[in-house]
């Protein structure tokens, strides 16, 4: 019996991981996106290439955070990859995937008038939710949680404003 709890707890503990993870990446991608779409110059870009930054970005971030997870792995793991990091890493791909998705969407359906501004709306409004699902996780009241919520946004937003302000953009 006491097995199957030990067993059971390391499970609900890898998934909570794996879905830190997941999250992490996904915060990451939409902050460096919106720093992107934010940098974009004011004439008229195509749909193919706002869909082009999008999966650009995300790809080109992901493939530099897969490198980077795979070697830390290596070093801290005398060589080896295990199971259990390789699971990390997935996790952490299907994030930045699910963001670019996400993003995707509007740009797809929605007129180009207003396909960029919804977009950089999208990304900003999750960074916000995210800020308020921990919020509330953690115990706060809504009202608390949106005080939360809010003050996450102003810190990606900031965050993104820097990265394009140091980039030169």
């Amino acid at each position: 019996m006491d097995e199957e709890l030990v067993s059971a707890s390391e499970g609900r503990g890898h998934a909570v991981e794996l879905r830190r993870e997941a999250y992490t990446m996904a915060l990451y991608v939409a902050i460096c996106l919106l720093a992107a779409l934010i940098a974009l110059p004011d004439s008229p870009v195509t749909r193919g290439q706002v869909i082009g930054i999008i999966w650009g970005v995300t790809i080109g971030l992901a493939a530099a955070h897969w490198f980077a997870f795979r070697v830390s792995a290596r070093l801290v793991g005398a060589g080896s990859i295990r199971e259990h990091d390789i699971e990390l890493g997935a996790a952490q791909l299907a994030g930045a995937a699910a963001v670019a998705l996400l993003v995707s969407i509007p740009v797809l359906i929605l007129p180009p008038s207003v396909e960029l501004q919804f977009a950089e709306f999208e990304l900003a409004a999750f960074i916000a939710l995210v800020g308020y699902a921990v919020a509330r996780r953690g115990g706060a009241r809504q009202g608390r949680a949106i005080v939360y919520a809010l003050a996450m946004l102003a810190v990606g937003v900031g965050i993104a404003a820097l990265k394009n302000m140091l980039a030169g953009h």
